[in-house]
């Protein structure tokens, strides 16, 4: 991204200009060889599709890898999408490796027009829908009409025209269950640093006492843990004290979460101007997502932050979301996968203010998500490769 489009990004009242000079941009790359550009027009908004393929033929096709972005207030998968378009029109990755006979690549890049339309503080900054509603809820009823365990309110919607798109782009390559199906959905997230925040400011503090909410705390710990090599040896690590708890504390001796606590502020430190990610996965995809957070990580390693652990179980909340569609699907060969890293826009409105107040605030924003478009890139081009 250069200053000019992050200027853009900012610039609310004119952000159709951006929208229809980002759809414009992916319109041209129909001019490759072997590259389709469709564009769906909804009641909020057109959404962009861009296929690379040299065979659609289901009978000849064995691979088919789908890349979803800006489903909410979140733009690395747009704009990590459009470089890696860039890349390929300007040669910079050469279309020779990435188009295979047996393989077909969809890229969604901008799922929801109208939250990147419209941000307001009533919707989070474009993270909903226009009725309000989340757009990663609708996957599991989009692919499996007899899926009934979303939240009640999405029950009562009818099915996002959104994730309909990409159900019927993959219907007939659906329908012949030897085709693998890889689905990666980019998203951002502010919890990692919210937490990481929180921990330094109250894990000494309240020691054993302190009350893990959610996994991403849990898994905040258990890094530093196994980075520094930490001894501990009481299981489970975590635990409740009642099953009908809705939180956790650590099984640690006071003078162990004493050496936790420093080795995670030496630890936040060093990685801070890094940028924080994690891949995440069902029982599905497992096997598959953690050999894909190896090899980016292995090739990031200097941009990112340290992990132990690249990529994470989704299991934990079953409501509807794209990772955990695969699990629901009585389908064979259904494989799909998400990639979180730092939240740029969570409030659009207080990024606005700090570009005016703060000198450095180009700069240093540029130099973050530019770090998560080299991510998304690097996720494609090895996700392209690996089967």
């Amino acid at each position: 991204m250069n200053l000019e489009t992050l200027k853009e990004l900012l610039d609310l009242p004119n952000r159709t200009k951006l929208y229809e000079k980002i759809l414009t941009q992916f319109k041209k790359f129909s001019k490759l060889d072997n590259l389709d550009y469709l564009e769906f027009e909804t009641s909020e908004g057109k959404v962009p599709i861009i296929i690379i393929s040299k065979e659609l033929d289901p009978n000849k096709v064995k691979f088919v890898k789908v890349f979803v972005g800006a489903q909410h207030n979140e733009y690395n998968g747009l704009f990590g999408i459009l470089e890696f378009l860039n890349m390929i029109e300007t040669s910079k990755i050469s279309i020779n490796e990435i188009i295979l006979n047996f393989q077909i690549l969809i890229f969604a890049p901008l799922m929801n027009p109208y939250g990147f339309l419209y941000p307001k503080k009533e919707n989070k900054s474009g993270y909903f829908l226009k009725n309000g509603t989340n757009l990663n809820r609708y996957w599991q009823r989009t692919f499996i009409p007899e899926y009934n365990k979303e939240e009640i309110h999405l029950n009562q919607s009818e099915i996002a025209e959104h994730t309909r798109i990409i159900k019927n782009l993959l219907e007939k390559f659906w329908e012949k269950e030897d085709i693998s199906i890889y689905i990666l959905d980019f998203h951002e997230t502010s919890l990692f640093k919210r937490f990481s925040i929180d921990l330094i400011e109250k894990l000494n503090k309240n020691s054993i006492t302190y009350k893990f909410s959610h996994w991403l705390e849990e898994a905040i710990v258990y890094n530093i843990i196994k980075l520094y090599k930490i001894p501990h040896f009481r299981k489970p690590l975590f635990y409740k004290y009642k099953p009908n708890t809705n939180h956790t504390h650590i099984n640690l001796t006071t003078k162990q979460l004493d050496m936790v606590y420093e080795r995670l502020k030496e630890y936040i430190a060093n990685n801070n101007k890094k940028l924080s990610f994690y891949f995440c996965y069902s029982n599905r995809s497992k096997k598959y997502c953690m050999e894909l957070a190896q090899k980016v990580y292995g090739k990031l390693k200097e941009l990112l932050w340290e992990t132990y652990f690249p990529a994470f179980n989704h299991q934990y909340q079953d409501h509807g979301c794209l990772v955990n569609m695969n699990e629901a699907t009585k389908r064979k060969n259904v494989y799909s996968m998400e990639l979180e890293s730092e939240k740029h826009f969570f409030n659009i409105f207080e990024e606005i203010e700090k570009s005016k107040k703060d000198i450095n605030y180009f700069e240093e924003k540029l130099k973050k998500v530019n770090t998560s478009i080299i991510l998304v890139i690097e996720s494609i081009k090895e996700m392209i490769k690996l089967y």
